[in-house]
């Protein structure tokens, strides 16, 4: 007869090693908030400094560039208060530090941007290919700034069909979410109808 499975993790041994790693985990926390609070202004200065300096390296394309370990040094540099003597000295690599926070925070807006760009044109292609398989003929083309605007022209538009996309459909719902800011349709007679997004 098989005998029953039973689930070791949940044995009284395997609970107290678990309670064991959690509780040195604990203490280990603890003890480096004591060190950190004991440190002299000096040290700090020289912890914020090796943390700016450790891992630090620039590159000409700033996805590769490594900017060292910025939240530390300055969780270091706020430990050194305007009496100290170091204070001075903190300020001036708190302005580093917030300098090279700023290239961070650019160059993940950058990427960021740049992810919603290639979306915009894959999701444009994406459209085109749908037109296609209906056997619609649609032009669509991508302009204004990080290409956010899109133009469709088709023989096909109405003002009656354009109504029931905008008005019965998520169509400019779904446009919105992926970044865009304008959206014209345009018939072969010159009408257009432009549809402009605001931020919510």
């Amino acid at each position: 007869m098989e005998k029953p499975h039973t689930n070791n993790d949940e044995s009284p041994k395997n609970q107290s090693s678990i309670q064991k790693i959690a509780h040195k985990k604990a203490s280990g926390e603890i003890n480096k908030g004591k060190i950190f609070s004991s440190m002299a202004d000096t040290e700090h200065l020289d912890e914020a400094k090796k943390a700016l300096d450790k891992g630090y390296k620039l590159d000409a394309n700033p996805l590769k560039t490594e900017w060292g370990k910025v939240n530390d040094a300055k969780k270091h540099l706020k430990a050194i208060g305007p009496e100290s003597s170091e204070y001075v000295a903190a300020q001036g690599l708190m302005n580093k530090a917030n300098t090279r926070e700023k290239h961070i925070e650019r160059v993940s807006l950058d990427v960021v941007n740049q992810v919603m760009i290639k979306q915009r044109e894959m999701l444009t292609s994406e459209l085109e290919q749908y037109y296609v398989t209906k056997g619609i003929f649609v032009d669509v083309e991508l302009s204004g700034p990080d290409k956010t605007y899109m133009k469709l022209s088709s023989s096909l538009f109405r003002e009656a069909s354009i109504d029931r996309i905008a008005d019965g459909t998520k169509f400019f719902s779904h446009l919105k979410k992926a970044g865009f800011k304008r959206i014209i349709l345009e018939d072969n007679e010159d009408n257009t109808w432009t549809y402009s997004f605001t931020k919510s």
